[in-house]
């Protein structure tokens, strides 16, 4: 597709950085094209909301990348840049949503992931504490967490990945309810096979 893979969605960008460097290879270079410089752009990377700068910071941090310098005559993106447009999305109580109402587990947990590394920034430590403190109020009393009207271990895994991203411990008492810790809560949808299902 000409290093075009899509027009609004650039997301997509951003996980395929992950899964490229995930592989230790160099997202400037994938079959000839460099992935860096749609996040360059930072009014098309916010386009589709909070998922947007989220994805970038956590593609651009995976490889330490530089961000290229933005050709397309829109504004330049820059890390700072994404950190405050997750900032400025946070709820009043803390934490985040995808559409707005009252706070998500996914999106909550994916922002603390994306702002981990900037949390010498007062606002942005401020801003992880909060949405630590949410997300252990929507643990469940058997560990997991309920998202979109189901427990899935998705939602799980995204807290799982916040946590250790953060340095907090699995079994922080924060995050344990009735003994049971969010690794345990995950355990719960592993199968003999090995493989884990979405929801129970």
């Amino acid at each position: 597709c000409d290093g075009k893979l899509h027009d609004k969605k650039y997301t997509e960008y951003s996980r395929v950085i992950l899964a490229w460097t995930a592989l230790g290879r160099d997202a400037a270079d994938v079959g000839g094209f460099n992935l860096l410089i749609p996040l360059a752009d930072f009014d098309q990377t916010v386009f589709q909301g909070i998922n947007g700068p989220i994805f970038a910071l956590l593609a651009l941090d995976s490889g330490a990348y530089d961000i290229p310098e933005n050709t397309a005559g829109t504004t330049q993106a820059t890390r700072d840049g994404y950190v405050d447009y997750i900032l400025n999305a946070e709820l009043p109580g803390g934490g985040w949503s995808f559409a707005g109402g009252d706070p998500e587990t996914d999106i909550t947990a994916m922002a603390l992931q994306a702002l981990a590394k900037y949390r010498d920034r007062q606002n942005v430590a401020d801003a992880v504490e909060r949405g630590l403190t949410v997300l252990s109020q929507q643990q469940e009393e058997n560990g997991g967490f309920v998202a979109y009207e189901s427990e899935s271990s998705e939602s799980i895994a995204q807290v799982i990945v916040a946590l250790t991203e953060l340095g907090v411990p699995l079994d922080d008492e924060r995050f344990v309810k009735n003994g049971i810790t969010v690794e345990d809560a995950l355990l719960r949808f592993a199968q003999g096979s090995g493989a884990f299902i979405h929801v129970l």
